[in-house]
């Protein structure tokens, strides 16, 4: 949803004057049943709206969409194989008064066994492939549809030109043959998620590039620069509004193999980036920036993260610390090596994060099946996280910039039905879930979670015989916390990729990931052909809205 520090607090003021019944958490939500199955499901009461789909237009120029004869030039100009939703961000009002967006969507992966007849690699699709797209959304009709040819919209990939920021910038860490001066770099490879700022921009967390680097060493000798893999890894901020802006690696926010992202905003003003590392013992990261956020002028903050003091989390018996880390171009290279030598507390595969207009933090945590016995903490409660769960943090005085905070667990991933799962919900709770992974917060304070089993283990889905989906859980004290519903159930092997409200809350964006991939599918046999089930067509990653029925907020 787009940001403002205003909107934060105008949402908080909503929140607070809601009368305790329109706080119901499950009353408007008839949960889908949740077994696996080939077509998605959607509750009562809701639908679902295709969006975009792998394969379709974004830039204007792009060719239609031939499966049979992939082509790297059209991929260029296509949505890729592969998409989670970093953040829909609000454009200035237009004369017309119609709501607008524009969504900015990331391409993790590309998979050759899925993507291509052949089976084969094809370095240069593949390369063209991922990134993220930059799409304008308008609503249309009471749905949100993508504008043909939107002034917006472009496609960044591998090869697109980025501008190195921060302290990095000139360093012969980020050296190589094509840029001896270090202050520019090809390509955003890996962006697992993004967040909005509160000026408009988004920040894409780029993972390890390193294995597709290896990969692609066919198209060309960048990538096979020792240098290469130092030049990803970092977040990657983009101007969504601005089409022809160059993309700029923040490189004083480290590098590390992102998972998730959140922005907030400090008591006194200055800008809070908190980061998830995409690990199964993974770290939790927070970004200060050095100057307070400018509010009423844009361009202002165009340098905002190009300076600010880095942290990292420590677990104790009863909270959380966040522990400097030093600021030394050394150190933001290698950042999980520092964050270690200060002993920084392993999370069980940290993911998404959504911070709540009151000030609280919420993490998403796939689970980790080996974290051991002598080894649990406040946030980690479990020797054997297999299902994953939902922690939240609450920092000391609401301020996301002080340096303690408190901790209790939301819910605890799993069967309730097994015992020895340690599952926890709240009472009235009538699904359950594993390997939570995307967070959103609606206007009344409900948190929804996208759930990724894939991502946990390529076989959970088959040991739960669970579809992931779409679910709503209550956060505030009392009888509706924890209490879980669920909204939407994906195709069989699809995962969620990322959760953003639309403007007033009207609907939910979210990305269906990579349909049908399961262990032994291809492309030739995949588990499903969703969304359409033509025999002569692969299943598509696809970006769908929830919209109620009635016209009402998904949210409200």
């Amino acid at each position: 949803m787009a940001t403002t520090r205003r909107a934060l607090l105008a949402q908080a003021a909503t929140l607070a004057a809601l009368p305790a019944a329109a706080q119901s958490i499950v009353a408007d939500i008839t949960d889908v049943t949740q077994p696996v199955a080939l077509d998605d499901r959607v509750a009562r009461g809701y639908r679902r709206d295709v969006l975009i789909r792998w394969g379709d237009r974004v830039a204007f120029d792009a060719p239609p969409w031939n499966p049979n004869l992939p082509d790297a030039a059209a991929a260029a100009s296509q949505f890729g194989w592969d998409a989670v939703i970093a953040a829909a961000v609000e454009p200035p009002p237009a004369a017309d008064g119609v709501p607008r967006l524009v969504l900015v969507v990331a391409h993790p992966s590309a998979e050759p066994a899925m993507m291509f007849p052949s089976l084969r690699p094809n370095a240069a699709v593949e390369a063209a492939s991922v990134g993220a797209s930059v799409m304008n959304l308008i609503w249309q009709g009471g749905r949100w549809v993508v504008a043909d040819g939107g002034f917006q919209a472009r496609r960044l990939t591998a090869t697109t030109l980025c501008r190195i920021g921060g302290p990095l910038a000139g360093s012969a860490r980020l050296r190589t043959a094509e840029d001896v001066a270090a202050v520019a770099v090809r390509g955003i490879i890996a962006p697992f998620g993004g967040t909005a700022t509160p000026w408009g921009t988004v920040l894409l967390g780029e993972g390890d590039a390193a294995p597709v680097l290896a990969a692609w060493r066919s198209l060309g000798e960048r990538f096979a620069h020792p240098n290469e893999p130092v030049r990803f890894g970092w977040v990657v901020e983009v101007d969504p509004l601005e089409p022809t802006s160059v993309p700029i690696k923040r490189t004083a926010l480290g590098r590390f193999p992102k998972s998730g992202l959140a922005c907030a905003v400090a008591a006194d003003g200055r800008l809070v980036v908190y980061m998830s590392e995409a690990r199964t013992d993974g770290y939790l990261y927070r970004f200060v920036s050095a100057r307070p956020i400018d509010q009423t002028d844009r361009a202002a903050n165009a340098d905002l993260l190009e300076e600010g003091g880095l942290s990292v989390a420590r677990v104790g018996r009863s909270r959380l610390e966040w522990v400097a880390l030093p600021g030394s171009p050394e150190t933001l290279v290698e950042l999980r090596a520092a964050a270690t030598a200060v002993g920084a507390t392993a999370f069980d595969s940290p993911a998404g994060i959504a911070v709540h207009p009151d000030g609280r933090l919420f993490l998403a945590c796939r689970g980790n099946p080996a974290r051991g016995v002598g080894r649990t903490d406040l946030l980690n409660p479990r020797p054997v996280n297999t299902w994953g769960h939902v922690a939240e943090i609450i920092p000391a005085n609401r301020d996301h910039a002080g340096e303690q905070a408190e901790g209790a667990m939301l819910i605890l991933g799993g069967d309730p039905a097994q015992p020895a799962s340690g599952a926890r919900y709240g009472t009235g709770s009538r699904v359950w879930l594993a390997a939570p992974e995307s967070l959103a917060i609606d206007p009344r304070g409900r948190l929804w979670i996208g759930t990724a089993q894939g991502n946990a283990s390529p076989g959970l889905q088959r040991a739960t015989g669970l579809a992931d989906g779409v679910f709503v859980c209550g956060t505030a004290a009392g009888a509706q916390r924890g209490v879980l519903a669920q909204a939407y159930a994906a195709p069989r092997a699809a995962r969620i990729g990322g959760l953003a409200l639309s403007a007033g809350a009207t609907s939910l964006i979210t990305a269906v990931r990579t349909p049908g991939f399961e262990p032994g599918a291809d492309f030739t046999r995949p588990a499903t052909r969703w969304p359409y089930f033509r025999l002569d067509e692969p299943p598509r990653s696809t970006v769908i809205a929830l919209v109620r029925d009635a016209g009402g907020q998904v949210g409200g």
